[in-house]
């Protein structure tokens, strides 16, 4: 790219948004051809602008710019529609984690019209800058899925991306914004924060480049301190207990998967040693073999026969290993160097934990040996620039705003669930703020772009529409439990739930795409199509029933209080209650299943609805029914003063089966009587 073109976002492959003029900025005075129309720069400030003309879907086009110097041309652009997607981790996650579970989606490209699938990503560069907020992005290049760099792509943007490239065959631009772990004020401007001076205040202390190389260097010091004293301590590694000379006879017996408190080894940090004997047959020993243990807490370095196979550093990802060329006939060893940094260390259960071929599987749950190597104080806490208020929005937020766009896509929450109080403003302010930016930056361009008096006043009308914000409320976390009024998680969904009174906005329910034992659900498939009709829904009038049934009204008669809701399609049913209409109207929605053999002809939800009363603050079950397609009765004729009607209510509430006939889930809530 030519240096005079100021944004790494005008390149080669670029998705531009359809009928809305589009900026060219550089930094010197530039010609510009584009869609057979020659353009001159007017000086802007410091700098040189062109507005191109709107365009309809389509492409490819050609941007040639030249100045007295020298020329450029960018190639291969479309105009379709281009999506903000940001959050967290949840986003970020790329399709070669989903790969095992959704290897379908590589024979798209096989099988697939390619003139009418173009979706492409562009990934904006990880960086947070605490000063001020940047004009342009730092680098990054376009990305054209195909069965080669699909692989690359967010899982919940390429499923969102691909249903409306499906339905509308226009190109789909993905602009990448999400960092794994930032809470939502990383992502706020300080205009946003203003009624939140502590936080603007620790996100502007970090601005010192001086502060920010002594905090980073205190705790890189304080980590390599403990690693090295725990190495140092580690009998395993000074004796190589990896070895298959290593006589693990003699050691204790362990369950796994578990956590290693039930092995007694209560808030333990140090190296733990696994090791586990198994026997296969001469097939087995082919190279398709795939060795996969779940998710350790917290890292792990994982032997077969003695030869180290992978490595993983930190807690969530899933371990895939392949014991290529290891495997023999007859006697084989898995030893796993489980590093513990905080008491909770583990391996998790409900995850797949076995070795296996295409044709034959070994499982390895069950008893293993173990031996513990070394026992230290616990591990420093990292520490996280991208995670302090503003740094993420300055850098990787203000810049993609200056760009048109069709609307945002969000999915995050997880991290703010230690102060979840605070999500409901914090989310709206958010949203708020970031469509007053953009809307005057849009309205910069059509005022200065070259219309007709009448078209530019109705193109500026026009975009004082906010941009369209459609968002993941989140699913489950964590072990199954009873209704908690105080659960963090159902806080922060219930403000996300909230965030739907602001105008042009969209929500995905995905209460039961979670996993309980994973942060990072697999199935972002459905989340991803979720997201779609909700954007179907707010965009295109469409008829779906998203985001799922919401209480309407609420009314109450003798000892009973009947629950009305909105979005029930043909009515509400239980799980284990299949209506008389195909509930998975929609093949995506793969995950709901309903066993047609167990009928419940009372429609009895009595254990789903809880109540919390003036005497007692744990919530009461009490029998309910489905009294008609969009309403429910609770009866409350066993309890004194209720206070508070609580549904699917918890991190991972044990109850959650209300769903409608299209197949999604209640919206999880708690009622003030």
């Amino acid at each position: 790219m030519k240096d005079f073109i100021l944004s790494p976002i005008i390149s080669d492959g670029m998705i531009i948004q359809r009928e809305t003029p589009f900026p060219v900025w550089t930094s010197k005075k530039v010609n510009v051809t584009f869609s057979g129309k020659l353009y001159e720069s007017k000086k802007t400030g410091d700098k040189w602008l062109v507005i191109l003309d709107p365009v309809k879907a389509g492409g490819p086009f050609v941007l040639e710019l030249s100045s007295d110097t020298e020329s450029f041309r960018v190639n291969d652009i479309y105009a379709g529609d281009v999506w903000l997607c940001g959050g967290q981790s949840n986003m970020e996650m790329m399709m070669q984690r989903l790969a095992d579970d959704f290897s379908e989606e590589w024979d798209t490209f096989a099988s697939a019209d390619l003139g009418s699938l173009v979706v492409r990503q562009f990934k904006v560069p990880q960086e947070f800058d605490f000063s001020s907020e940047h004009d342009n992005i730092s680098g990054g290049g376009w990305l054209s899925a195909t069965s080669d760099t699909l692989h690359e792509f967010s899982g919940t943007a390429w499923f969102f991306a691909k249903n409306i490239n499906k339905k509308y065959g226009i190109p789909i631009g993905l602009i990448n914004t999400a960092w794994g772990g930032t809470p939502i004020e990383s992502w706020m401007s300080s205009d946003a924060l203003k009624d939140y001076p502590d936080k603007i205040q620790k996100g502007r202390y970090y601005a010192n480049p001086k502060i920010r190389d002594e905090v980073a260097g205190k705790t890189q010091s304080a980590i390599n301190e403990w690693e090295t004293h725990l190495k140092n301590e580690d009998a395993g590694l000074k004796n190589q207990w990896q070895s298959l000379k290593t006589n693990t006879s003699f050691w204790k017996d362990i369950e796994l998967p578990c956590n290693f408190s039930s092995a007694g080894l209560n808030d333990f940090r140090g190296v733990i040693w696994l090791s586990k004997d198994f026997d296969i047959s001469a097939d087995f020993s082919h190279d398709d073999a795939k060795l996969w243990l779940g998710t350790i807490v917290d890292a792990d370095t994982v032997f077969v026969n003695g030869i180290e196979i992978g490595n993983t550093a930190y807690r969530y990802p899933p371990r895939k290993y392949i014991p290529k060329g290891t495997l023999k006939k007859g006697k084989n060893r898995v030893m796993i160097r489980v590093t513990c940094n905080n008491g909770d260390g583990g391996v998790t259960s409900g995850k797949p934990f076995r070795v296996f071929t295409d044709s034959e599987t070994i499982e390895l749950s069950g008893t293993w040996k173990y031996k513990v190597a070394a026992a230290v104080p616990i591990r420093p806490e990292d520490f996280f620039f991208q995670r302090q208020p503003m740094g993420n929005f300055n850098s990787m937020i203000a810049p993609v705003l200056k760009f048109p766009l069709k609307g945002a896509i969000w999915y995050q929450g997880e991290s703010n669930d230690s102060y979840p109080h605070d999500y409901e403003a914090l989310f709206q302010l958010m949203i708020n703020d970031w469509r007053k930016k953009y809307n005057e930056n849009m309205a910069f361009y059509y005022q200065t772009g070259q219309f007709s008096v009448n078209q530019k006043e109705n193109e500026v009308n026009k975009n004082e529409r906010c941009l369209p914000f459609f968002f993941v409320q989140l699913p489950i976390w964590k072990e199954a439990s009873e209704n908690n009024e105080n659960s963090s998680w159902a806080i922060i969904r219930d403000a996300q739930r909230k965030a739907l009174s602001l105008p042009k906005t969209g929500m995905a329910c995905a209460l039961e795409l979670g996993e309980w034992n994973d942060l990072h659900p697999v199935n972002k498939k459905d989340i991803g199509y979720r997201l779609y009709l909700a954007s179907e829904q707010v965009l295109e009038n469409a008829g779906n029933t998203s985001p799922g049934p919401i209480i309407n009204k609420i009314k109450k008669e003798d000892k009973k209080i009947y629950l009305s809701f909105d979005n029930c399609g043909d009515g509400l049913c239980v799980l284990n209650d299949p209506p008389k209409v195909n509930l998975i109207a929609n093949p995506c929605l793969r995950t709901l299943e309903f066993d047609e053999s167990e009928e419940n002809e009372n429609n009895d939800i009595s254990a789903f609805v809880s109540v919390i009363t003036e005497q007692d603050i744990s919530p009461v079950r009490l029998p309910a029914e489905i009294a008609s397609p969009d309403t429910i009765s609770v009866d409350l004729s066993n309890v004194k003063n209720p206070k508070k009607i609580l549904y699917a209510w918890a991190d991972n509430p044990i109850d959650r089966q209300l769903f409608n006939s299209e197949g999604l889930p209640v919206i999880p809530f708690k009622i003030d009587l």
